[in-house]
């Protein structure tokens, strides 16, 4: 995987995660904003962690 794809990658994903988690502190618990919210922040940690497995991945296969 190209290095800097890898970067934006994790940019991107810890954007998504960040912000997520931390609309999570002022959204009242039990509404539609706040389950959404939980998705999001589901599918950013996710992401991240597939990104960090192809990331060493590749460099398992470079050496």
């Amino acid at each position: 995987m190209d290095p800097t794809l890898g970067r934006a990658s994790f940019h991107i994903g810890f954007y998504i995660a960040f912000v997520a988690g931390v609309m999570l502190f002022f959204l009242e618990k039990g509404t539609a904003e706040y389950v959404i919210t939980q998705f999001t922040l589901a599918i950013g940690l996710i992401f991240l962690l597939i990104v960090a497995l192809l990331v060493r991945w590749g460099k398992s296969r470079e050496q």
